[in-house]
């Protein structure tokens, strides 16, 4: 139950579901928290997303939802390498994002690590088939399976993510059977160090979330082989499964999950 509800009370805050958040598995971190509104509004409804989005926000409003509940930063540039948000606050998008916020009274948290410890990094994992890990240390996760070629693997790859194509990098006539997961955005070359501490643990092949370039040509080197995927693809099962754990544990109020769709044309 909310842990601030009074007895018979008929409604939930903000900080009350911030509140059921912050107990499932770690300690916010420094980026995580109420990044617009009020914290102690009375909540209609919450939308849980990846990213705070136009269309998240326009969601949340034709559902009627006053709170939204994302994993990603909800303004650009990343916090974490601009900090100074006070002098991004006209940029294009950030304005846009703050105005609909603004009009329809919607209070944003953002729960980050807390939500990949929660569900996302395994919850990808259990979607992909891999089993149980042979590591778990951390964030890494190692999965040994039946061998299989990376052409194989990737096929199996896209119809879990619902992808008409995804990008590879590797011999696909490889034969692998030792994976590993840089899921979301640890496959991006701004987090090479988590690739690198990967590749201790022996992979034949990554399964990653989003990648680029400087990252494919490490694993080329490396010679592993690479599969990317999408960053919001994912995670999406993770946020859908934390937005049902939400719902049933404030079954009187309404919860929406909002999926954010790999953003480019598949063809």
């Amino acid at each position: 139950m909310p842990t601030d509800t009074k007895p018979g009370s008929d409604f939930i805050t903000a900080a009350d579901v911030a509140a059921y958040i912050e107990k499932l598995a770690v300690k916010p971190a420094n980026d995580e928290g109420f990044k617009f509104g009020n914290p102690h509004a009375r909540i209609k409804g919450v939308l849980v997303c990846w990213m705070c989005t136009l269309a998240a926000i326009q969601r949340a409003v034709a559902e009627g939802c006053n709170m939204i509940v994302c994993h990603e930063e909800m303004h650009y540039p990343y916090a974490a390498f601009e900090p100074g948000l006070e002098k991004y606050l006209t940029w294009t998008v950030n304005r846009q994002r703050i105005q609909a916020l603004s009009r329809s009274e919607i209070t944003v948290y953002r729960a980050h690590g807390m939500l990949d410890h929660y569900c996302i990094l395994d919850d990808f994992a259990a979607e992909l088939g891999l089993g149980s890990p042979t590591v778990s240390e951390g964030f890494y996760r190692i999965y040994d399976v039946e061998p299989r070629t990376v052409a194989q693997l990737t096929e199996q790859v896209k119809q879990v993510m619902d992808m008409d194509s995804v990008r590879v990098t590797g011999d696909p006539s490889r034969q692998v059977s030792r994976v590993g997961l840089p899921w979301g955005g640890l496959g991006l070359s701004v987090n090479i160090s988590f690739v690198e501490g990967l590749l201790g643990y022996r992979p034949d092949v990554l399964i990653a979330g989003e990648t680029d370039e400087y990252t494919m040509f490490y694993c080329r080197d490396a010679d592993v082989p690479l599969i990317e995927t999408s960053h919001a693809g994912s995670e999406n099962f993770g946020l859908a499964h934390f937005a049902d754990d939400l719902a049933s544990v404030m079954p009187g109020t309404k919860v929406v999950f909002h999926r954010c769709p790999v953003p480019w044309n598949q063809g």
